[in-house]
């Protein structure tokens, strides 16, 4: 029987909520703009490498009595807000989902109701096993996935070093003990334990990613090793 996992909560083990059939996985839209020119054959494209949201319609069914467990599964679906959706036939893979539209209830013979979720999701498919890898030397590390990623590099240390991934270098300034390369949100801070101390000043260079196939790892100066959480991606 197929489930998913939504905000934490398993759909059929907590709500007895199944999924009726596999839902269609669409292709997310490369975001690319066409441009006319007078005189000009076929038109100028400016792409900008990303990639726009996508939907997905999930049909489901409700065992047991429905009147008694609709509250509970509104407040669970449309409470979560935006969280980690997993299909129990996609195994290891998850999607950053979060409900989207006015749930409508189907109650069927009483005992049993029908309804859609649409969730609106970022554009990939993400690991669910996002499991740090430590670098202590030069590496090569094989990205699985179809698209790029950005991952977040726990950098030890301390001084001056550089870091070098595939033919791009960050250089740091001044390393105390250990900084985060947060290349999803273009980030560099210190994990004080209650909050985070920026160190962007530090930084100079372009935030790493991690390119489908294999990335060579290296660093020089006064770092001692890495500590690399990947953030695998698929479309």
């Amino acid at each position: 029987m197929l489930s998913f996992e939504f905000g934490g909560k398993d759909s059929f083990r907590d709500f007895g909520v199944y999924v009726e059939k596999r839902p269609n996985i669409p292709s997310p839209e490369r975001r690319v703009t066409y441009i006319d020119v007078p005189g000009m054959d076929s038109s100028l494209r400016r792409d900008e490498g990303t990639y726009g949201d996508i939907t997905l319609s999930v049909e489901c069914s409700l065992l047991g009595d429905p009147v008694s467990k609709i509250s509970a599964i509104k407040g669970w679906l449309l409470g979560a807000g935006e969280a980690d959706l997993i299909f129990s036939h996609i195994p290891g893979r998850k999607y950053l989902a979060q409900v989207v539209n006015s749930i409508d209830f189907e109650i069927v013979l009483k005992v049993t109701s029908h309804f859609i979720i649409v969730f609106s999701c970022r554009p990939f498919q993400y690991a669910t096993d996002n499991t740090p890898v430590t670098v202590s030397e030069s590496a090569t590390l094989t990205n699985p996935g179809t698209v790029k990623s950005f991952p977040m590099i726990k950098v030890t240390g301390s001084g001056a070093g550089a870091l070098t991934v595939n033919e791009n270098s960050v250089s740091f300034s001044n390393i105390d003990e250990s900084i985060i390369l947060n290349s999803e949100i273009q980030e560099t801070y210190q994990n004080a334990g209650v909050e985070l101390i920026s160190k962007n000043s530090i930084m100079t260079g372009e935030y790493p990613a991690l390119l489908p196939g294999e990335n060579t790892i290296s660093f020089s100066g006064g770092i001692t090793s890495l500590e690399i959480t990947p953030n695998w991606r698929w479309l």
